[in-house]
C-alpha cells in the first residue's frame, strides 16, 4: 500500500524535482497545503518552476491507515521510499528534497538516509523544529495533554462542534481542538442522527511517538551532510522543541559548516502557521 498523498505543481508543468512535505504527530499532509503552494509560487518567481510538492499522510495518519509493519520512525521512512519510487515512475522527476516538521522532522532524517541507501539521495534535508536525538524529557508537555484529553473522550459525537467543545472542556486550546477536528470521520453517513468519531488509532499513534522520543538520528543527519546534502535545522524562536544538548550539538555542527541552523522570528513550535513568511524566506535564501 502506497501512502496517501497529494501532488502540487507550479504553472501546471511536469516537475523535474519534488519536495516531500511531512507533517507532525496527529497531523496530515493537508496541514502543509497553503505553505507548499506559496513555496511553489516563490520558486517559480525565482526562475525555478520545475519544482513540485508532495503532501504526505504518514502511516497511521490521515488516509494512510491500516499499513502493515512496525509503528516506528524507521517503518514510516520506508513507506516514503516506496512512495518516492512510485512518484518518480509515474510522474517523472526525482525526490530532490525532504522537509518534515516535529515528528515528521525525524521521519525526514530517516527517509533521507534510506533514500540515499536506495540510490535516490536527496539534495536537501529540512528538519523543522524537531530534535534529531532522543527526547525523553521534553520541556513542552502539550502533546501529552492532547493525548490524555483524547483518551478520555466518548467514542462518538453528534457534530464537529461537540468534539471541539469536549476538548475545550478538557483544557485544550481552541486552535488545537479545531485542528484535531480535521481527523473526524462520519460513522455512518446514511444514518440519522449523524455521528462522528476521531479517525486515528491512538494506540498506533502513541507507539510511533514513543519510538520518536527514544530514537537517535544524529548519526544519520550527519551522514547526510557528509554525503553532500544541504541539511538545515529550522527552529521556532519561542519553541521549546530543541534545547540543551540537542541545541548545543546543532550549534556546533552549524559553526563547523556541516549544517545550516536558522530561526523563524516570533514563531512557536508551529513555525509554518505562526510565521509562514519567515519560514518561506529561509527556504528561499537556501
Amino acid at each position: 500500500m502506497i501512502l496517501a498523498h497529494q501532488l502540487l505543481t507550479a504553472e501546471a508543468q511536469k516537475p523535474d524535482r519534488w519536495m516531500l512535505f511531512l507533517h507532525g504527530i496527529l497531523g496530515r499532509g493537508a496541514n502543509w497545503r497553503s505553505f507548499a503552494r506559496k513555496w511553489l509560487a516563490d520558486r517559480a518567481q525565482a526562475g525555478e518552476p520545475d519544482w513540485g510538492a508532495v503532501l504526505v499522510d504518514l502511516r497511521d495518519h490521515g488516509d494512510s491507515q491500516h499499513l502493515s509493519g512496525d509503528r516506528t520512525v524507521t517503518a514510516a521512512a520506508a513507506d516514503l521510499v516506496a512512495l518516492a519510487k512510485s512518484i518518480t515512475q509515474t510522474h517523472g522527476g526525482r525526490i530532490a528534497a525532504v522537509l518534515g516538521h516535529s515528528f515528521g522532522g525525524k521521519v525526514a532524517i530517516a527517509a533521507a538516509d534510506q533514500l540515499r541507501a536506495a540510490g535516490l539521495g536527496a539534495d536537501e534535508l529540512w528538519v523543522i523544529d524537531a530534535p534529531a536525538g532522543p527526547r525523553t524529557e521534553p520541556r513542552d508537555r502539550s502533546t501529552d495533554a492532547v493525548f490524555a484529553a483524547l483518551d478520555q473522550l466518548p467514542p462518538q459525537f453528534e457534530s464537529r462542534g461537540a468534539f471541539v467543545d469536549a476538548l475545550l472542556a478538557a483544557g485544550i486550546a481552541k486552535p488545537i481542538a479545531q485542528w484535531l477536528a480535521t481527523n473526524l470521520e462520519e460513522v455512518n453517513p446514511d444514518a440519522e442522527p449523524r455521528q462522528w468519531r476521531f479517525g486515528l488509532d491512538l494506540e498506533r499513534i502513541s507507539a510511533l511517538l514513543r519510538d520518536f522520543t527514544t530514537l537517535d538520528l544524529w548519526p544519520a543527519l550527519e551522514a547526510e551532510a557528509a554525503a553532500g546534502a544541504r541539511v538545515t535545522l529550522v527552529l521556532g524562536e519561542r519553541s521549546q522543541a530543541v534545547f540543551g544538548d540537542e541545541l548545543a550539538r546543532a550549534q556546533a555542527l552549524a559553526e563547523a559548516g556541516d549544517i545550516a541552523l536558522a530561526t523563524v522570528a516570533g514563531a512557536g513550535h508551529w513555525v509554518h502557521v505562526d510565521n509562514p513568511a519567515g519560514l518561506l524566506e529561509i527556504l528561499s535564501r537556501a
